[in-house]
């Protein structure tokens, strides 16, 4: 088969094909006849598409397949493998890595900076190329639920690794289509119940009183499937007052129509956790405690080569902040209280041609905060939800976000471009836009090139908030990039590789600086922070050489950030991993025993005040580590028995300053299918 035919046939035909790489159906939006398929099929070979929504095409996973039709045309594309860099984990990496929340995923599959405060997903932040926590979008099922209160509570998701179905990463500015936020990238996050009576009970647990338990039930019954999942964890902390509990409830659920399906999914997360030295080392003994509580309720339509999806969505998140868990000081006026409320539509559509495609899209969103501490004065004093206490200010934002973008497909090019109107009452009329292109050079060399505008609003915290070393400026404009990226993808059935180059310019860039005279950190819009960085992906698939080794990957992203000479000193933009390297394997043995284990090296810039007690610090490097973390186990009919190991070579390092991370910490699990 010729490559050209991909863009003048509506029907693509196969035979004797055999892979497990199944995106690139999910995303041609054709017939598909596989039949016998020669060394040209490298155009498909490469995914055209990533961050699909809620819909997806299952293919059975024989080896060998001499007939299948696959009907695919219910995925939506947005970013395109062809062009840009993305990272798609799905079930089966999910359940091979040693990860059991999400933030120790990200930084094993993809070489992200996942800076912990807490273990076990109690609190991250996610940085991507050199940016900080504040500059990445997160997405649940393609919906932005992002808090607009801080960053720092952006993985505050009540879904865990068991309930996810794939996790798309893209590395680099998103914002065209999904509007601010999306500055250095997104993570979007999928779950789907998989239409089998099937469920799983896992249990693990480990030193410090850790404790994770998690049960989850797919049901189907004609056109409805929902999958109901409930898990519990808890520890008693690796040294004083990092013990923590956490809830979590979650369901998806989905309705087969004639031309198409409604959705509803929802989830509720009930976290409390000892901060010590979270936000300062001054007074260790902090406490927080967070409520989250989301859905979306939506329906994808398809009607031939053009399909229509439109959805609600809300999402509600408190947070209670405790300076002082115990014994407060004289001059201590009590803890911190915050709500934030998200409420948004978003309509969107596409149109599938023989030679490319067009998607076009609105979305409302509303952000409120009511808060003690940010905001502007309350009229009346509002009841804080589930606390005996009052909020006394508040604020809130509207936005409307258009977009529009279309791609096309000639012979051996894929260019894609697009753009995006924001309107905000607080910020005004704003654009962004992005040009991509790609050319296929050999059958399995593909040379790409992208520059995209993207851009951020600031954070409420950005704005308000105030304390005795911090000082909120209510002022702030928009944050904004151009990025520039180049690189090549290499596509083999044994070998897929990736490496990219790119270029970030960054105007008006929010950060917290003080003059190294002052005592209080101020947020201003920098002039100008400029990127220079590299990723790099490897993978080898050994399946087949008998050595008992099924994979070998490699991850590396490289981030310089370079910011104008001046006087100030800067709390977040300079303190970026400069070398991030994550190298896996796994390993499979006879009867049922395997080994999985990631090495990880981070070299991270700048140093940090390291306090001796509660007056005294010392300025010192963040240090260099390298981490182990391991996997042990043995399958066996529907269990799953395993030990894992953190941190194995024990190792001494902070992510952030002064929250000491915990050293090797060994634990034992079980996972149970069972079907009703």
């Amino acid at each position: 088969m010729r490559k050209k035919s991909f863009f003048k046939s509506a029907i693509l035909r196969f035979s004797k094909w055999s892979h497990k790489g199944y995106g690139v159906f999910e995303s041609v939006r054709n017939v598909v006849n596989i039949g016998v398929l020669p060394l040209t099929y490298c155009l498909l070979a490469m995914p055209m598409a990533t961050f699909a929504q809620t819909d997806s095409v299952t293919v059975s996973k024989n080896v060998d397949i001499e007939e299948v039709v696959v009907n695919a045309r219910k995925k939506a594309s947005t970013y395109s493998e062809l062009t840009r860099v993305v990272r798609v984990v799905n079930r089966d990496e999910l359940g091979q890595r040693k990860a059991i929340s999400l933030g120790e995923l990200l930084e094993q599959v993809a070489a992200i900076d996942v800076r912990q405060r807490g273990t076990h997903g109690v609190q991250a932040d996610i940085n991507l190329r050199g940016g900080t926590f504040d500059q990445v979008l997160v997405l649940l099922n393609g919906i932005n639920v992002t808090d607009p209160q801080t960053g720092h509570h952006n993985l505050n998701i009540p879904v865990d690794l068991d309930a996810v179905e794939r996790i798309e990463i893209l590395q680099g500015p998103g914002a065209r289509e999904y509007g601010p936020g999306a500055f250095a990238g997104a993570i979007n996050i999928i779950t789907k119940p998989d239409g089998d009576n099937h469920g799983n009970l896992s249990v693990f647990a480990a030193e410090h009183g850790l404790l994770k338990s998690n049960l989850s039930q797919n049901i189907s019954k004609n056109n409805f499937k929902t999958f109901i999942a409930a898990s519990y964890d808890k520890s008693n902390g690796y040294i004083e007052n990092t013990d923590f509990k956490r809830l979590n409830f979650y369901s998806h659920s989905t309705y087969k129509l004639s031309k198409g399906e409604i959705y509803l999914f929802a989830g509720y997360q009930d976290k409390g956790f000892g901060a010590n030295s979270f936000y300062t080392p001054k007074f260790p003994n902090q406490y927080e405690a967070t409520k989250a509580l989301l859905g979306s309720f939506g329906y994808d339509m398809q009607m031939g080569y053009f399909t229509l999806k439109a959805a609600t969505y809300y999402r509600k998140h408190t947070d209670r902040f405790e300076l002082f868990r115990e014994n407060p000081a004289s001059w201590y006026t009590g803890h911190n209280y915050h709500a934030t409320d998200v409420y948004g539509v978003k309509l969107s559509g596409n149109r599938i041609y023989s030679w490319g495609k067009t998607d076009l899209g609105v979305e409302l969103r509303r952000e409120e905060i009511l808060s003690n501490k940010l905001g502007s004065e309350l009229v009346d004093s509002v009841k804080a939800w589930g606390e005996d206490a009052y909020y006394t200010k508040g604020d809130s934002r509207n936005s409307f976000i258009a977009f529009a973008s279309q791609a096309a497909y000639l012979n051996e090019f894929a260019i894609s471009a697009g753009g995006q109107f924001y309107h905000s009452n607080k910020y005004g009329n704003n654009w962004t836009w992005g040009v991509d292109l790609s050319y296929g050079l050999t059958n399995m060399l593909r040379p790409f090139a992208s520059v995209n505008r993207s851009f951020r609003l600031p954070t409420f915290t950005d704005l308000y908030y105030q304390g005795p070393t911090n000082m909120g400026n209510p002022n702030l404009k928009a944050e904004f990039a151009t990025t520039y990226e180049g690189g090549v993808k290499f596509n083999h059935k044994l070998v897929h590789s990736e490496l990219s180059f790119y270029y970030r310019e960054g105007n008006d860039i929010i950060d917290w600086v003080k003059a190294p005279s002052e005592m209080v950190w101020t947020t201003t819009n920098y002039t100008k922070l400029n990127t220079l960085g590299a990723n790099v992906y490897l993978s080898v698939n050994t399946t087949n050489l008998n050595i008992f080794t099924n994979k070998i990957s490699l991850s590396y992203s490289f981030a310089n950030n370079e910011k104008p000479k001046g006087d100030l000193d800067s709390y977040y933009v300079l303190d970026n991993l400069k070398h991030n390297l994550s190298i896996a394997g796994y390993h499979a043995f006879p009867k049922g025993f395997y080994l999985n284990w990631t090495l990880r090296y981070q070299e991270r810039y700048g140093e940090y005040l390291k306090y001796v007690d509660a007056s005294t610090s010392i300025q010192t490097p963040y240090p260099n580590v390298w981490l182990l973390d391991l996997r042990a186990g043995y399958s066996f009919k529907n269990i799953n028995v395993f030990v894992d190991a953190s941190n194995a070579l024990d190792q001494e390092y902070v992510d952030i300053a002064n929250v000491t991370q915990p050293g090797s910490w060994v634990g034992i699990g079980i996972n149970y299918n069972f079907n009703l």
